[in-house]
């Protein structure tokens, strides 16, 4: 239960950005894990991981990101630029004296602990994906060209909430007013009803505006959903969140990218992904083993929250990555 986590502590970076993180070290010279959540989410998420690595003997640290619970939320769109996540990540770890953790990051997570391999290689001895592929450094981001690729091959636009997220000049205080309804969709009991909620155009607009309720999993249980609306359901609760998608519109981080679009991530790494759908399952293989020669792929019966819906497989899988020849 989140009840049994380590207590919260608080660390400023030179930025002057206040972040929210859990620290517990590790026992008999076992590497320290760094959890890195995505969206919506916030350190209680990674419980499941948090709990069985520290009972082996593993170190954690894991935060509340820029943007989300108990750090800061900064309304500018330019502080959420990767390099500058990175930046405050490298500054946490050194905060706590260690000086190379394994990386686990889901969703947002993944992409920013892929930039951290690349913008602070020496910070990380190991990295592991989960829920999604992470693409290669300098691409830019063309959300109508994805969206219409997409419904030309599948009859509907994939990414149809990153229009609503950042583009909708009220959705970020309907979500708030509204955050049980995003709670509803995004940890939903059946992943399927993303087909109809959460990538099509409109969608999640429409669901979220009409305060639509359904079932969420039961793996994201009560104490969970409870905290999550704490995080969420506030004023500028979706503030920062949605400044992520916002930055990754514009296109912010690319100008940063452009001398490093090359790089490789050459330490072992790890994607854990859903095995349903087969042909996104392999997109996100494909794009990350482009620029990710080392990589070891698992897939698991699960939606997106992987670590949460599956959590004893994700946490075999993520044994196996420590267990690597050069991690002993």
């Amino acid at each position: 239960m989140g009840s049994n986590l380590p207590p919260r502590q608080t660390f400023s970076t030179t930025r002057g950005y206040s972040y929210s993180y859990i620290h517990a070290g590790s026992r008999d010279g076992k590497p320290t894990l760094l959890f890195i959540h995505g969206w919506p989410s916030h350190i209680d998420d990674w419980v499941n991981q948090i709990n069985h690595f520290q009972s082996n003997g593993y170190g954690v640290l894991a935060p509340d990101m820029l943007g989300y619970g108990g750090s800061s939320n900064p309304p500018d769109v330019n502080a959420y630029r990767l390099k500058l996540i990175c930046q405050d990540l490298a500054e946490l770890q050194d905060q706590v004296n260690v000086a190379k953790t394994i990386g686990v990051g889901h969703d947002w997570g993944a992409t920013i602990l892929s930039r951290l391999a690349m913008y602070y290689p020496h910070s990380l001895s190991a990295v592991a994906f989960l829920g999604i592929g992470v693409p290669s450094p300098g691409v830019p981001f063309d959300l109508d060209a994805i969206n219409e690729m997409t419904k030309k091959a599948s009859g509907m636009e994939m990414l149809g909430y990153i229009n609503y997220i950042c583009r909708d000049p009220i959705s970020q205080q309907t979500m708030e007013r509204n955050a049980e309804s995003v709670m509803d969709i995004m940890f939903a009991a059946d992943p399927r009803t993303w087909y109809k909620f959460f990538h099509p155009l409109g969608g999640m607009k429409d669901f979220v505006e009409g305060q639509h309720r359904q079932e969420v999993g039961e793996w994201f249980y009560r104490e969970l959903q409870q905290k999550h609306l704490e995080v969420f359901k506030r004023l500028d609760g979706y503030l920062g969140p949605s400044r992520y998608y916002q930055m990754l519109d514009q296109n912010l981080s690319l100008p940063d990218e452009e001398e490093l679009k090359d790089f490789k991530i050459t330490i072992p790494a790890l994607v854990v992904i859903p095995s349903t759908p087969a042909h996104s399952a392999q997109m996100q293989v494909q794009i990350t083993s482009s620029w990710v020669p080392r990589l070891l792929v698992r897939t698991i019966d699960s939606g997106h929250w992987v670590h949460l819906e599956k959590s004893n497989e994700t946490n075999e899988a993520l044994e196996e990555l420590l267990q690597s020849p050069d991690l002993m």
